[in-house]
């Protein structure tokens, strides 16, 4: 019988350190889930263009100005340089997403750094296909007089057979830019 109240005792013993660890272990692993952030996955639209996380968060002097009509959107932005916020951003030669093999509207290469001087604003558009973002509102493409780094980023990323289409000017999405 003695070995037996030994044997409960220690069993209690037991079962009661190994709640207090799980309550313990439990309650850390929360906190700092607390601190962590949230990483939603990315985002696919109709045109099957990705959108990743880091596109979806715009910085929120652009979001201000985004959110005005679109002739407020081009008073405030005409003029001012604009820089990429991710990398390997794809130019566009038309204020769309058309990724098809035969018909593609980019203009053959990236600009392939984050932090890249993308140039100078020179009009602001709505998508032609009327794509929406993440808040609902009508994508605003931003045409634009490109910067020498650009353009030199773009060339290297083009692929030799089908070469640069076009540097002279071409459209960015508002989901790729920042201010600076």
């Amino acid at each position: 019988m003695n070995n037996d109240k030994k044997l409960y005792l220690y069993s209690a013993l037991a079962i009661t350190i190994s709640v207090v660890a799980y309550v313990f272990i439990t309650k850390k692993g929360k906190a700092s889930a607390k601190v962590e952030e949230v990483v939603l996955p990315d985002v696919e639209t109709k045109t099957g263009d990705v959108i990743s996380n880091e596109q979806l968060v715009i910085e929120k002097s652009l979001q201000d100005i985004l959110k005005l009509p679109l002739s407020q959107v081009k008073s405030q932005m005409l003029g001012l340089n604009i820089y990429t916020k991710v990398e390997n951003v794809n130019p566009r030669q038309s204020p769309y997403v058309n990724n098809g093999w035969f018909v593609n509207n980019s203009v053959g290469g990236k600009i392939t750094q984050k932090g890249t001087l993308i140039g100078k604003v020179t009009d602001v558009v709505n998508d032609i296909g009327l794509l929406r973002n993440n808040n609902g509102a009508i994508y605003k493409w931003f045409k634009v007089q490109p910067s020498p780094d650009a353009v030199k980023q773009i060339k290297e990323d083009s692929n030799i057979l089908l070469g640069v289409t076009k540097t002279d000017s071409f459209y960015v999405r508002e989901d790729v830019i920042k201010l600076k």
